[in-house]
């Protein structure tokens, strides 16, 4: 071969290089596996794909069964799920009707959906709404639970506030020297006891209550009317029915009245609020003592001035001393100095 020929086969061989290598840089790739695309592939949201298994790999998955989603999807809470079933069974499910909630409310560790929530009856024990209750002969309304718990007889009146009681001396370390006499009673029987002393929060208050009547005697033919310290009558009135757990939370608010009587005199004159919110704290403590979360829930968001805001502030005077604290306040505190309603934060 010539030299001219030489020179010409060399360029064109170089230029047959760089068409060759020209047509491999423009040839499209798969977005996915970087494989090169045949004459016919698949488009899916805007990226090449050269197989169907490539597009379900850039499809989103279902937060539920996991399965690969075509098409429209539901989207919540930062997730997404292929069908509203999926959704549905992520939600928090109604107590009542068993349904999924996509509205409603939430009680303690209680879910209700908003229907259940303005259509059911509330049980006048544990104050939840309540499927397929009782009606008890005075009117009340009772769920299946707490039917089954309920303290019906004086016997088991007496073994629960018994339990009350020593759970009671526990907490403050003073021992009750004059218990009251317990006596269970209806709701019509407890609403003429107490009468105007109810509060408007009726799941706390109609619960019990503690009396305390002095008998007057007259000292001498044309003496004074005195009172008579012997001749005084102590009684706690308990509404009967109640779930058991409830009836010992009950207890042992209305049996602290009663210590306070005995072993803290000076507070007589106090505020009620001071009263009803070391009750109910000796009330909250028993519940944490026994992990009764509904009944606590009931305490710690009570709205009632002096039952709620009372405890409120017993339980922020609390803090980590505990009793020993409440217990220092009210062996100190100057009562005429005391204000009319408890102190809010």
């Amino acid at each position: 071969m010539s030299r001219i020929g030489s020179i010409l086969y060399c360029i064109i061989l170089v230029c047959w290089m760089m068409l060759g290598s020209s047509a491999t840089a423009s040839q499209k790739r798969c977005d996915v596996c970087a494989r090169s695309l045949s004459r016919s592939y698949f488009t899916y949201e805007g990226y090449n794909c050269c197989s169907q298994h490539c597009i379900d790999s850039l499809r989103p998955e279902c937060s539920k069964c996991r399965t690969k989603i075509d098409g429209s999807y539901i989207e919540a809470k930062e997730k997404i799920y292929c069908s509203q079933t999926c959704f549905d069974s992520t939600l928090p499910r109604c107590e009542i009707c068993q349904g999924a909630i996509h509205n409603g409310y939430s009680i303690s560790h209680h879910h209700y959906c908003s229907q259940c929530i303005r259509n059911s009856p509330y049980c006048f024990s544990c104050g939840l709404p309540s499927s397929y209750p009782t009606k008890l002969e005075d009117g009340r309304i009772q769920c299946n639970t707490c039917r089954r718990w309920a303290v019906k007889t004086e016997d088991m009146a007496l073994k629960h506030y018994d339990r009350a009681r020593r759970q009671l001396e526990a907490w403050t370390t003073l021992k009750i020297q004059s218990v009251p006499t317990l006596e269970l009673v209806n709701l019509k029987q407890m609403e003429e006891l107490s009468g105007p002393l109810r509060k408007s929060d009726s799941p706390v208050s109609v619960r019990g209550l503690y009396s305390r009547q002095t008998t007057m005697i007259k000292r001498g033919f044309f003496g004074a009317w005195k009172q008579s310290p012997e001749h005084q009558k102590e009684t706690i009135y308990i509404v009967d029915q109640l779930h058991d757990e409830i009836f010992r939370v009950a207890a042992t608010h209305e049996l602290m009245h009663d210590l306070i009587h005995e072993y803290f005199p000076r507070l007589e004159q106090a505020p009620l609020w001071v009263h009803e919110g070391i009750c109910q704290q000796a009330a909250a403590e028993y519940c944490r003592r026994r992990n009764y979360v509904d009944a606590l829930q009931s305490i710690e968001t009570c709205t009632d001035p002096d039952y709620g805001d009372g405890y409120r502030y017993f339980n922020n005077l609390a803090g980590f001393e505990g009793w020993q604290a409440i217990r220092y306040w009210m062996e100190t505190v100057d009562v005429e100095s005391l204000p009319e309603k408890a102190p809010t934060p």
